[in-house]
């Protein structure tokens, strides 16, 4: 049966929790993904609540050193979206001083990486290509999924498949009927030991993201990754809510025909938008204050998004079958993935990019991501049975994570072992959910 390990509280020993935690070696190469989605943008938004927890991370990595004896390599790394800018990340995280304490090893090597195909400036909101080298030093391999591909049952509306910001063109080559097909960096697919480091969070487009969603990291292109489909639901789609202003509408469109284009147009554009935002009382950052008022609902981000999760069970499968040299999917695990889950400061409102700070002191780990996320969700509040994330969880491809059942499997909670699954979590805080999910995904206050 699977098993959800749970530590809650201030002042608990967390190193002891990691070590006692971890899945037995021996392993050769490590990788440890964190989140590193972005940096600091907005003092609302900190990064304590944007990005996996730097001391986490180092103690996860001694954690590492003390229980593995045969360890050739860790390696630090993720894929933050095109326009984080790294160094600042890095310092505003603490990862410089981590970077420099590890510098030197050689018994081990231990890297820090930023594993992104292209990074981009962003200047008054335009898009232009940095001229940093970046990448995986390794490379990247296609990894094959096709008709294995959880898209593959929507791949009807193929054409309509998007990921703002990213070439339309390049997410509708990887992803038509009997294709399907991701960028995995070789680092990734190298490891023998993947921990997955999640931030609790809520997330515009899936409801939460945890240990599922992080994995949008291991892929080096994020035009690869469906996000959703053009449209309203009564058009086929669902980067909208049918009840979504039409304004809406059209600016994606105008957006995406000048991001990354015509910088003169794209701003004369935004200029408009602005104007128009600002007559119409729209709010796109979520404040406090804010999220209770006309907010911009667009490109997937609500609860009826039926394609995000698609693409994420997607890239769960890889990473356990997708074979070092990438290709096609094995059919039986080419590595042990491993998730903890940094609960010390949780996200709420709208995430994942302007999260609100909530101190939970929790950490999570299991085997099986799917336990992890069923958890978090029960401590942040919300019924699993709303967010398509995990409800449809019974339809992912590897029946060995499917092992349980929401009431029925094993907590340790604090020490205690419990075998009657989401009953025995409790709801540490019942988080504000995005925009657009809300009074959508939250448990009954009786629960």
């Amino acid at each position: 049966m699977s098993e959800l390990h749970i530590l809650s509280g201030p002042g608990q020993d967390t190193a002891g929790f990691i070590s006692s935690v971890l899945p037995k070696g021996p392993f050769r190469r490590i990788v440890i993904k964190p989140n590193w989605v972005k940096h600091q943008e907005h003092p609302d938004f900190p990064i304590a609540a944007l990005v996996t927890n730097s001391g986490l991370i180092e103690q996860t990595i001694e954690a590492c050193l003390h229980c593995y004896s045969e360890l050739e390599k860790i390696t630090i790394c993720d894929v933050p979206l095109q326009t984080c800018d790294w160094a600042l990340l890095k310092q505003q995280t603490g990862l410089d001083a981590l970077i420099k304490k590890y510098d030197e090893r050689t018994k081990p090597v231990i890297r820090f990486l930023d594993l992104r195909r292209e990074r981009w400036v962003l200047r008054d909101g335009f898009m232009e290509l940095s001229s940093d080298e970046p990448g995986d030093p390794l490379g990247y391999a296609e990894v094959i999924v096709d008709e294995q591909s959880q898209l593959e049952e929507i791949s009807r509306n193929a054409s309509s498949f998007r990921v703002s910001d990213y070439d339309p063109q390049e997410t509708v080559s990887q992803h038509c009927k009997g294709r399907h097909r991701y960028l995995i960096a070789r680092t990734i697919l190298e490891a023998d030991l993947c921990i997955n480091m999640p931030k609790m969070k809520t997330h515009q487009k899936t409801g939460i993201t945890g240990a599922l969603k992080n994995l949008v990291g291991i892929n080096g292109s994020k035009a690869h990754l469906v996000h959703h489909q053009l449209g309203f639901p009564s058009q086929g789609g669902d980067e909208f809510p049918e009840n979504a202003s039409r304004l809406f509408y059209y600016q994606a469109r105008l957006r995406e025909q000048l991001q990354k284009r015509s910088k003169l147009l794209f701003r004369l554009g935004k200029a408009g938008w602005e104007t128009i935002k600002k007559m119409r009382k729209i709010r796109t950052v979520g404040t406090r204050e804010n999220l209770a008022g006309n907010f911009y609902i667009g490109s997937g981000s609500w609860y009826g998004n039926d394609s995000i999760w698609r693409m994420v069970y997607d890239l769960n499968l890889i990473l356990v079958q997708a074979a070092v040299t990438g290709g096609r999917l094995e059919g039986a695990p080419q590595r042990t993935v491993f998730s903890l889950m940094d609960g010390l400061t949780g996200g709420e409102g709208n995430g994942p990019l302007q999260p609100l700070a909530v101190t939970t002191n929790l950490l999570m780990a299991s085997t099986n991501p799917f336990l992890v996320d069923f958890g978090m969700s029960k401590l942040m509040g919300f019924d699993w049975r709303k967010i398509r994330l995990l409800s449809n969880y019974q339809r992912y491809s590897d029946k060995r994570f499917l092992d349980f059942s929401p009431d029925q499997f094993r907590v340790h909670l604090n020490g205690a072992i419990h075998e009657n699954g989401l009953a025995a979590i409790p709801v540490a805080h019942r988080f504000i959910p995005a925009p657009s999910w809300k009074d959508h995904i939250e448990l009954s206050p009786a629960s």
